[in-house]
C-alpha cells in the first residue's frame, strides 16, 4: 500500500485540535485489492496455531513479519509465513522501526501485553491484541486513553464477539424479546489434560545471545500462566472471556463480586488456582441495552414496581481435572434461555420455558395441527415449536468455519473503511476490569465492589456493547 506519507510520519506530525487526531478520522485511503500489512508479535502456541493461522486464512491481510523472543517459536512464525525470506524479530520495537506496517497482532503473555500496544500505537499502527487486554486495570485504562489520543483502536480477541450464533442471539433478546427477561446467568469452562496446563521444558535446551536478552528464566517464560505475580490464571485465561458475554448482554457491569479458588489438584508447583467459583451481581438499570419491561402476572405484582431496576446474579466455575460440561455459557429468562459455546464445544441453542407458550397451540402442534406448525415468520422470527420440547439451534447463514476467520476480517474491514471493531478496546477494558475483580476477590478473600470510576472516562468511548442481525438459512 504505497503512500506518499506513513502512518507513522503522519501521527508523529498532526496537529489536529489540542495534537490530537479526532477519533475515527482517518487520512488514509485503501485501494480495493489492496491488503492490511500486518506485523505479528508472538509465534507461540495461541500466536501460531490459532492467530497466525487465523491471519493466513484472512483475504485482506497480509502478514510481512514476525517477531518473538524464543526462537524455536520464531522460526515456526517465519516458517508458517514465508519461509527464510520472511522478516523474522527478537525484538518487536526493531520491527515497528524498519517495517512499514499497518497493524500489529499481539500474541504475547498477558503481562507483556501491555508495552508493545502502547509503541504500536504510538508508532500509527492499529492494533490487534489478545485477551485478557492487560493485567493492570490502569495500564488498560492507558490504552484505551491513548486509542482517544491517536484516532486509532485497539481490537481484543474476544471472538465470541465474532460469532455469527453469538450475534445472532444478542440480536434475538434484544430485538424479538425472544428471553424475556434474563432473570440468571452462568458459564462454566472445564477441561482435563494430561498435563495441567503446564508445558514441558527441555532440560538441555541453551538460550542463544539474542533470547537472553529477554528470557532470565526458560520454565517461568514458557509457563507464564503458572505464576500469580504475572498472570490471572483460570480468571485471565478463561473466564474473560466468558464473563465477557454477560456483559453483552445486559449491557452493563457488575457491581460486586466474590468467589473462591485454590491449588487443590496439581501441587506441582503452580501458584495459580486449578479451580474457581465466583458469583457476579448485576444491577439492571433502565438505562441499561439490557433492561427489558415485563408484564404482570398475578394480580399481587404492580408494574411500576416490577419495572423498577433489578439484579441477576452470574455463576462462574472453572476446573482443570474435569472436563464434563466442556464450555458453555447459559443466558436465562422468563421465556427462554441461551445455551452458547463455540463450534468447537457444540454451538448455540434455545431452550424455551414450556409454560409460557399457549397451551391450547402447543396441544395442536403435538396433533400434528398445520397451522400451529407455523410459527416462524419472516418478519419476526419467533421460537420454533422444536425449541418448546428440546434444545432448538441458533441457525445462521456464515462462510468460515471459525469466528477467528471473522475478527481479523472485521479488523482489515475496520481498517480499510474506517469504523471500530466489534472488539474494541472498551470491550477489552470492561472484560479486563470483570476478570481482575474476580481475581482480587479469589486471592483476597472478599467481596469486591466494582467501582463504576474504573470503567468510566471523560471521553466518548467506542460502544462496547454492539451486535448485529445474521439471517439463518430460512430467511438469507
Amino acid at each position: 500500500m504505497a503512500t506518499n506519507v506513513t502512518r507513522r510520519d503522519f501521527l508523529r506530525t498532526a496537529s489536529i485540535g489540542a495534537g490530537v487526531v479526532a477519533a475515527g478520522y482517518s487520512p488514509f485511503s485503501y485501494a480495493a485489492n489492496s491488503k492490511v500489512r500486518v506485523g505479528k508479535i508472538g509465534t507461540g502456541a495461541q500466536g501460531a496455531s490459532r492467530n497466525l493461522v487465523g491471519l493466513l486464512l484472512t483475504e485482506d491481510v497480509e502478514v510481512t513479519a514476525v517477531c518473538d523472543v524464543y526462537e524455536p517459536h520464531l522460526n515456526r512464525g517465519q516458517q508458517m509465513v514465508g519461509g527464510e525470506d520472511m522478516a523474522a524479530y527478537y525484538d518487536y520495537r526493531e520491527m515497528l522501526d524498519e517495517e512499514e506496517l499497518d497493524a500489529v497482532v499481539i500474541s504475547t503473555s498477558q503481562h507483556q501485553h501491555y508495552q508493545p500496544v502502547m509503541d504500536a500505537l504510538d508508532a500509527g499502527n492499529y492494533v490487534f491484541c489478545e485477551k485478557t487486554l492487560t493485567f493492570d486495570i490502569q495500564e488498560s485504562r492507558n490504552i484505551v486513553e491513548k486509542c482517544h489520543e491517536t484516532g486509532l483502536f485497539c481490537q481484543v480477541g474476544h471472538q465470541r464477539r465474532y460469532n455469527p450464533q453469538y450475534l445472532k442471539a444478542v440480536w434475538l433478546a434484544r430485538e424479538q424479546a425472544m428471553l424475556g427477561r434474563i432473570q440468571h446467568m452462568s458459564a462454566h469452562w472445564r477441561q482435563n489434560h494430561r498435563n495441567g496446563w503446564r508445558r514441558p521444558i527441555d532440560p538441555n535446551y541453551e538460550l542463544n545471545e539474542h533470547e537472553r536478552q529477554f528470557i532470565s528464566d526458560l520454565d517461568r517464560h514458557l509457563n507464564w500462566r503458572l505464576y500469580q505475580d504475572i498472570s490471572g490464571g483460570l480468571m485471565t485465561e478463561f473466564a474473560t472471556h466468558q464473563v465477557d458475554i454477560w456483559n453483552w448482554f445486559l449491557g452493563t457491569m457488575p457491581k460486586r463480586v466474590w468467589g473462591s479458588g485454590n491449588v487443590d489438584y496439581w501441587r506441582d508447583g503452580r501458584e495459580v488456582a486449578d479451580n474457581v467459583d465466583l458469583i457476579y451481581e448485576y444491577e439492571v438499570r433502565v438505562s441499561a441495552p439490557g433492561f427489558v419491561d415485563i408484564e404482570p402476572r398475578i394480580a399481587e405484582q404492580d408494574f411500576a414496581q416490577i419495572n423498577q431496576p433489578y439484579e441477576v446474579r452470574a455463576n462462574y466455575n472453572c476446573l482443570t481435572a474435569n472436563a464434563q460440561g466442556s464450555v458453555q455459557e447459559f443466558i436465562r429468562g422468563d421465556q427462554a434461555s441461551f445455551q452458547l459455546s463455540e463450534p468447537w464445544a457444540g454451538g448455540c441453542y434455545i431452550l424455551a420455558e414450556p409454560d409460557m407458550r399457549d397451551r391450547t397451540e402447543a396441544r395442536e402442534w403435538r396433533r400434528g395441527d398445520a397451522e400451529a406448525d407455523a410459527v416462524t415468520h419472516s418478519e419476526t422470527e419467533i421460537i420454533p415449536p422444536e425449541a418448546y420440547r428440546e434444545p432448538f439451534p441458533i441457525e445462521v447463514v456464515h462462510d468460515y468455519a471459525s469466528p477467528i476467520h471473522y475478527q481479523f476480517a472485521a479488523m482489515a474491514k475496520c481498517i480499510k473503511e474506517g469504523g471500530k471493531p466489534y472488539s474494541n478496546e472498551m470491550v477489552g477494558h470492561l472484560a479486563t476490569v470483570t476478570g481482575l475483580c474476580g481475581l482480587e476477590a479469589i486471592r483476597e478473600k472478599k467481596v469486591v465492589e466494582i467501582d463504576p470510576a474504573l470503567y468510566t472516562f471523560d471521553f466518548e468511548t467506542p460502544d462496547p456493547y454492539q451486535y448485529e442481525y445474521w439471517p439463518d438459512p430460512a430467511h438469507a
